[in-house]
């Protein structure tokens, strides 16, 4: 028996969870599915005997894959593990939540039962491998590679598939170039990546599934770039000519907060029907005399025209309104001055106590005489 020290301490990750140890091992077989036609991936679960089994068709574990960084998806868009550490760093969590992992490694007639070993080297206790050559094999399954986990809770395994499209009826969706939208009310706020749970965003008003190639995560599966949310969201929806993408421009949702820009990045993109509705529905409730304004500089200027009047929007719903080719720049025009004449005459009826009935007289004349 072959011995592999790994140098992860027990704390490593310390925040991690079940749910999040099986996300890496299942993320790592959804990426196997990648390299080969006949490499399909399986998920099983015994509510029995609480195991829960993982593995692929044709995959093998090679013990090189144990070297920390060691990674075959690093260059490939489609898959989301980029670090090298997942498998890794998910038997660590599991062995330190006392959920037994064993590899069947069949396509190299090999077992690894990892186990924390204390290491004299490093004075703690660490990740260790233990790779049987030797193991006595009553039958082989039509499989390469089985990853059985023992001591998973019922619990535990609702909280997986919650965790996880791929174990659930996702209901109703929009597909798109860049993932999928959610619009099931369950899934509001909720991000997903290539159907794996990474992460709540409160601002979203619905639920989002990007593909990996077009967002960056971190080991932990974390995101925390507002920004890049609200860019993949508009980008997204920028393709997605429907009434709830015009009412969510409408109401300022950050999920369409930079449609109008983020729409040049999509071939697919609809933004000209899109804003072309959205100003349709402006006009329908403000009438046609309406101009969007989104700022006190911009109210007071168009509230001096007699022809136009002011409504008060969110930025983005002002820019969406006037991206429209439907839109014209409205020429504000104040309301003309007073006549001359009566101008003198609202001057004179201030001011005929001070003056003499002559000048009055004379004034009228004056008055009478002006041509407008």
């Amino acid at each position: 028996m072959s011995k592999y020290e790994l140098s992860l301490s027990k704390d490593y990750v310390p925040s991690w969870t079940v749910v999040d140890a099986v996300r890496e091992l299942f993320q790592n077989a959804l990426d196997q599915q990648t390299t080969s036609d006949d490499n399909k991936m399986f998920f099983e679960y015994d509510n029995e005997t609480q195991k829960l089994c993982i593995g692929n068709k044709s995959s093998v574990l090679n013990v090189k894959t144990l070297l920390l960084g060691s990674s075959t998806k690093r260059d490939d868009p489609n898959t989301i593990g980029q670090f090298g550490e997942g498998y890794k760093i998910a038997t660590l969590v599991l062995t330190r939540l006392n959920k037994t992992v064993t590899f069947y490694n069949y396509g190299a007639s090999e077992v690894w039962k990892p186990r924390f070993v204390n290491s004299r080297r490093y004075g703690e206790e660490i990740l260790t491998f233990f790779v049987d050559k030797k193991y006595p094999w009553d039958k082989a399954p039509d499989n390469n590679l089985t990853i059985v986990i023992e001591n998973i809770t019922n619990q535990e395994y609702q909280d997986i598939v919650e965790s996880n499209l791929h174990l659930q009826d996702v209901g109703k969706i929009i597909g798109s170039s860049f993932g999928r939208i959610l619009e099931e009310e369950r899934y509001k706020g909720k991000v997903f990546v290539n159907g794996l749970f990474v992460c709540n965003y409160s601002e979203y008003t619905q639920g989002y599934d990007f593909k990996p190639e077009y967002i960056k995560i971190d080991r932990d599966r974390k995101l925390a770039d507002s920004f890049e949310l609200k860019w993949l969201s508009s980008r997204m929806l920028s393709g997605v000519n429907s009434n709830k993408t015009v009412d969510m421009i409408k109401n300022g949702s950050p999920d369409v907060q930079f449609i109008t820009s983020a729409f040049s990045t999509n071939v697919n993109n609809k933004l000209r029907e899109i804003v072309d509705n959205v100003y349709d529905d402006f006009i329908s409730e403000h009438g046609e005399n309406a101009i969007p304004v989104s700022n006190q500089e911009e109210y007071t200027e168009v509230s001096k025209s007699v022809k136009y009047r002011p409504v008060y929007v969110s930025g983005s719903y002002a820019i969406a309104i006037k991206t429209s080719h439907k839109y014209k720049e409205p020429i504000l025009e104040s309301e003309k001055k007073k006549s001359i004449n009566k101008r003198l005459i609202t001057w004179l009826d201030s001011h005929k106590q001070s003056l003499s009935k002559k000048a009055i007289k004379q004034l009228e004349e004056i008055i009478d005489d002006v041509v407008e």
